[in-house]
Order: structure tokens, then sequence, then C-alpha cells
């Protein structure tokens, strides 16, 4: 009953932050600050009052329509609102909050709630606006960056201290034990920062083979923020998700004739889904693929 009640209010607060997602995903394509200024109507400007702020709630009572001007309001507020939500409880059931009593796993959990709303607000942009807003993946990208130094540090200094307390441990650190352990992690963050490396490069290259028709700029910086974020191996398959997904999706809309050869549809978010997919079954992927060999 207790793990209920938490996983209730952990959708609820994603609900919220995913209403504040979207206020991210509209205003920071055009150059506004999305911490400056009450939420308004996209057509009347008419600001909103909190009745009109309720996230899922305030869309289903005024029946999808500002209840100012009337105007159609999108369909993304509420989706956006729910996914956040969903992947909210999806990352704490996948990381057990309530079965392990740690800070550690708390911690965990704002780390991937930190990333997957950096990709909800990144998904939103580009699908509305077919940008990828620099506002966004930079401080993603540095935030990737400063985990990872983050991380590397703790790991560092809290095996080391536990060597030193140990009798055993003491004899495994004047043999360079410790050492080797810290190289072989740093070489793994070299590998993990050289890989999105090469994946933001692979953009780059597209780019000027199709003379910026067929990729844009924000894909080479969202490409390597995915190599952060899902490392070597399954950053690679993130992307071959992401190509696959990609091509079966306009094949769809180019056979019902929703899109023709020229129209552009937005790369992002096949990105954004074949990484999340890499992080959930990259690993069963990858084993499958090795079997084959």
């Amino acid at each position: 009953m207790i793990e209920i009640v938490g996983f209730a209010l952990i959708f609820i607060g994603g609900l919220f932050v995913g209403s504040f997602l979207n206020v991210v995903a509209d205003r920071t394509p055009k150059g506004e600050s999305p911490l400056k200024g009450r939420s308004h109507c996209d057509y009347c400007k008419e600001n909103l009052k909190a009745k009109d702020l309720v996230p899922l709630l305030s869309y289903m009572w005024i029946k999808g329509k500002c209840r100012y001007c009337k105007e159609k309001l999108s369909i993304y507020y509420p989706i956006a609102e729910f996914l956040t939500g969903l992947a909210f409880v999806g990352i704490a059931y996948y990381l057990g909050v309530f079965s392990q009593a740690s800070p550690l796993i708390w911690l965990n959990f704002a780390y991937m709630a930190t990333i997957i709303s950096f990709l909800i607000v990144i998904l939103l942009a580009d699908i509305k606006y077919k940008i990828i807003p620099n506002r966004v993946v930079f401080p993603a990208i540095f935030f990737m960056l400063f985990f990872m130094a983050l991380s590397f540090t703790f790991i560092a200094a809290s095996s080391y201290t536990q060597l030193k307390a140990d009798p055993f441990g003491k004899y495994l650190l004047e043999v360079g034990y410790w050492k080797d352990q810290m190289i072989f992690l740093a070489r793994s963050l070299g590998i993990t920062i050289g890989t999105s490396a090469l994946l933001a490069g692979f953009f780059w290259f597209l780019i000027w083979v199709t003379k910026g028709k067929g990729m844009g700029g924000g894909d080479v910086k969202l490409a390597f923020l995915i190599g952060l974020i899902n490392g070597f191996p399954l950053s690679v398959i993130a992307i071959v998700m992401a190509f696959l997904t990609g091509a079966i999706f306009s094949s769809i809309l180019m056979l019902f004739k929703r899109k023709g050869m020229k129209d552009v549809i937005p790369f992002g978010p096949f990105l954004i889904l074949g990484s999340v997919t890499a992080f959930i079954f990259g690993q069963q992927i990858f084993n499958w693929y090795i079997a084959l060999l």
C-alpha cells in the first residue's frame, strides 16, 4: 500500500514537472526565459489562473480549449505531462526506490529524472518548432559531463577509503590494485566520451554529404548527448534504432500521403526514442546480435 501511494505521488510530481517542461519547450526556441513571466494563452495572450494550470485536469475540464478565447489548445500539453509522470514512475520502479532505503537510490533517481526531463524538452521543441535549442542541449551535455566527473571522484574516494580501512585492502593498495581500477574506470569514461564525439562526427558528415538537407546541427549535439547517456556500445544501438524507426515512420507517412519526399521530418524524436529503447533493451539487443555472429 505504501508503495502504491509512493508511486502515485511520484506520478503527480511528474505531471507538474511535465507542465513546466512544456513551458521550457515553448519558450526556449523563441529565446524567452521559462522562469520569467506568467503562463498565458498562445493565442489571446491572456494570463492563466491557477485553475487553468492543473496538469491533465485543467485540459480535460476546459475540453482542450482556451477558457478565454476558445481557441483549441495543443494536445502536446497533456501528452507531455502524462509522459513525464509515467517516465518518473518507470524510473522509480526500475531503481526500486521503495524497496531499498538508500540515499544513493534517490540520488540516482534525481539524476535519471533530470536526464529524461532534458530529453522530453528536446522532444517537444523538435516536434513543435523543428529545432533543438542550444539552451537545452548544451546544459544537458554539461550536466552529463559534470555527473560523470562527480561519479568518478566519488567512486575513487570511497573505494580508496574502504581499502585503506581494511587490513587486506591495505595490501591491495600497495600492489597497485586501486590504481589499476581507476585507470580502467578512466579508460571507460574516455571510451564513452570518444564514442560520443564519433557519433557527433558521423552526423556532421551526414550534414556535409546532404548539404544540410538530411540533418541539422541540433542532431549533431543530440547525438553527442546520447553517446554520453547510453555509453558504448548502447549508444551505437540507439543510433541504429533511431534510423530504423525513422525510416519506418517516414515510409508510413509517405504511404498514406501525409508527407512527401521533400518534406522535413524532425529526427530528434527518433534519436530520443532510440536512446530510451537502447537504455531499456540495449543489452538484450546486443546479446542477440552477438549470438548471430
